[in-house]
């Protein structure tokens, strides 16, 4: 955020500047501003909430173990799922499936990892398998 003083600022009447980045909530700015915000409450459903346990808890664990292409794929997948869940409350069949078929390629990760069955069971139990 740019404050008077800095260079940015302009004397004399002059309009001055201000710069903010990296804010998470509302902000207002100015003279007779309103703001309003909006929250999601995120998983609708106690599968999804257990499914959204399971990724948090799984990811940690991935994060231990050594990067490749298998690993990336997952974590992203995984950060999709779970940010889907975070804002439309579910995660969509397709992103699900998707998630199943790479948990299937994986099983030496999910192995490894005590939260592996976990995960592996959640998304089996909302896919249906």
């Amino acid at each position: 955020m740019t404050m008077p003083g800095d260079d940015s600022t302009q004397r004399g009447g002059a309009q001055r500047s201000v710069h903010i980045s990296g804010v998470t909530g509302s902000v207002s700015v100015g003279d007779h501003n309103k703001v309003s915000s909006v929250y999601r409450a995120g998983a609708t459903d106690e599968a999804h909430l257990q499914l959204l346990d399971a990724i948090t808890e799984f990811r940690a664990g991935l994060a231990q173990l050594v990067r490749n292409d298998q690993t990336r794929a997952l974590d992203a997948e995984l950060a999709g799922t779970e940010d889907e869940i975070r804002t439309e409350g579910q995660a969509s069949p397709g992103r699900l499936a998707r998630l199943g078929e790479l948990l299937t390629g994986a099983t030496a990760l999910t192995g490894l990892l005590a939260s592996g069955e976990t995960l592996v069971q959640r998304v089996r139990e909302l896919i249906g398998m």
